[in-house]
C-alpha cells in the first residue's frame, strides 16, 4: 500500500515539493501550512524532483528521509531541503534510474541483524537467540527464502501456533515476537517495509512472574548443601551462584576482574546481559573462596580442571548441581536460585532497586534505577538474607 503524503507547505521556508508521510493521519486537511513544536514518534519526508530533459520529457524522482522523534521538524525541513540540489543533479545525470536494491530474504535479514548485534549483546545470547531462529523459523526453507516484504503476519503466526501445538508454553512462543520485530523494524525505518508483520502476532495471556515455590526448610538445606558441597572448585561456585550472578558471569570472571584492594569485583560487559560492566561488593564468604583457589593469579579465576587456560564447561559444574539435588531431594536449575533470591528479598521488603543491585535486573523500569543504588546497599541485602536461610 502506497504511503499517504501531506504536501508540507511554510511561508518563508524552502518546502518546494516535500511531503510529510501521514499514514496514521497525524495531520488533517491536504497541506502542513505551520511547523509542529512536537512529534510524538519518529517520522519521514519525501522530496520529490521533477527534471525536463532535452527531449522536452519530464522525469521525476525522489527520496525518503527518515528522522527520529528527537529531530525538531524544522531541523528536518532544512535537511531535506539542502539534498534537493544533490537530487535534481544525479536525475540529470540518469543516476536515478540505477537498479533498485535487492530485497533480503527472511534469513539473509536475520544474518545481518546477528551481525549487527555482536557488539551489544552478549555471545551467549547471541548464541541462544540464533539456536531459536535456526530451529522454529529459518528451518523451514519456504519461510527462510521469502523475501520481508513479501513476509506476512499470517506465515509468522502460524510459527507461533506451531510452537504452542509441540507443547511449549506461551513464553517460548513469544520470543517469535520478540526477536523478529525489532529485527524488521530497521527495514520500516528506512522505507524498504511500509508495516512490520511481527507487530500483530498474536500470543496467548500467560503469568510471567517466575516464582520458585520451595518451603523454607528446603532453601536452608539447599544452601547448606551448596555451602558445605565436598568437592572443590564446585564449592566456591555454588558460593558465588548464591549471591545471584550467572553461571556464565561466574565462568568467564577472570583474576583482573578482582580488585582485593577495594574488595570489589567486575562483571565485564561482555559476559553480563546488561552490557556494561557491573561492579560489586566482594562478601566475606567470596573472599574466602579466592583464598582456596590454587590457580595462577593471571588467568580465570574458575578454569577448566584440566586446562587452566581454559573457560571450565557449564556441563562440568552442573553435573555436581545434580548431586545437590538429590540430596536435598528438589528440583530446580542453577539459574532459578536467582529467581530464588529475588523472590526472597521481595517478600522481605526490599525494594526493586535493592533486588536490582544484587541480580543485575535486566527489566526496563528496574534498569532505570538500580544504578543509583550504592554497592553496599547490595551486599547488606545478600547478608539479610543468608541470615534467613543459613
Amino acid at each position: 500500500m502506497a504511503d499517504k503524503l501531506i504536501k508540507v507547505k511554510l511561508p518563508k521556508i524552502d518546502c518546494r515539493n516535500i511531503y510529510f508521510v501521514n499514514n496514521d493521519e497525524l495531520f488533517g486537511g491536504k497541506e502542513i501550512t505551520s511547523a509542529p513544536t512536537y512529534i510524538p514518534r519518529d517520522y519521514k519526508l519525501v522530496l520529490r524532483v521533477t527534471y525536463v530533459n532535452r527531449s522536452a520529457q519530464r522525469e521525476q524522482t525522489k527520496k525518503t528521509f527518515s528522522f527520529n522523534k528527537k529531530t525538531t521538524f524544522l531541523q528536518a525541513l532544512k535537511q531535506v531541503s539542502a539534498y534537493r540540489e544533490k537530487l535534481l543533479a544525479d536525475l540529470k545525470e540518469g543516476k536515478h534510474k540505477k537498479e533498485q536494491i535487492k530485497i533480503p530474504t527472511l534469513a539473509q535479514a536475520w544474518e545481518a541483524y546477528i551481525e549487527m548485534k555482536q557488539s551489544q549483546l552478549s555471545p551467549n545470547t547471541l548464541v541462544s537467540y540464533n539456536k531459536f531462529v535456526q530451529k522454529w523459523i529459518l528451518s523451514k526453507p519456504s519461510l527462510a527464502k521469502t523475501p520481508i516484504d513479501k513476509l506476512t503476519t499470517r506465515q509468522l503466526q502460524s510459527v507461533v501456533n506451531h510452537i504452542l501445538q509441540s507443547g511449549k508454553s506461551p513464553r517460548t512462543a513469544k520470543s517469535v515476537k520478540e526477536l523478529l520485530r525489532p529485527m524488521l523494524k530497521r527495514y520500516v525505518f528506512e522505507g524498504t517495509l511500509n508495516t512490520n508483520p511481527a507487530d500483530l502476532i498474536q500470543i496467548p495471556k500467560f503469568n510471567n512472574e517466575v516464582t520458585i515455590d520451595l518451603p523454607e526448610e528446603k532453601i536452608k538445606a539447599l544452601y547448606n548443601a551448596l555451602y558445605h558441597y565436598p568437592v572443590e572448585p564446585f564449592r566456591s561456585i555454588f558460593v558465588w551462584l548464591s549471591h545471584g550472578r550467572r553461571l556464565n558471569e561466574i565462568l568467564s570472571l577472570e583474576w583482573q576482574d578482582i580488585n582485593l584492594d577495594n574488595q570489589t569485583y567486575t562483571i565485564r560487559f561482555e559476559n553480563n546481559k546488561v552490557r556494561k560492566p557491573m561492579t560489586y561488593k566482594l562478601t566475606k564468604a567470596q573472599l574466602d573462596t579466592l583464598d582456596l583457589t590454587n590457580t595462577p593469579k593471571n588467568g580465570y579465576v574458575f578454569p577448566a580442571i584440566t586446562r587452566k587456560d581454559k573457560k571450565m564447561d557449564k556441563g562440568t559444574v552442573r553435573n555436581h548441581w545434580e548431586k545437590i539435588l538429590k540430596e536435598v531431594d528438589i528440583k530446580i536449575r542453577i539459574h532459578d536460585l536467582r529467581h530464588l533470591i529475588g523472590g526472597t528479598l521481595v517478600s522481605e521488603g526490599k525494594t526493586l532497586e535493592q533486588v536490582a543491585s544484587v541480580l543485575e535486573h535486566t527489566s526496563t523500569s528496574v534498569t532505570k534505577r538500580y544504578s543509583k543504588v550504592r554497592q553496599e546497599v547490595a551486599a547488606e541485602s545478600l547478608d539479610d538474607f543468608f541470615k534467613r536461610v543459613r
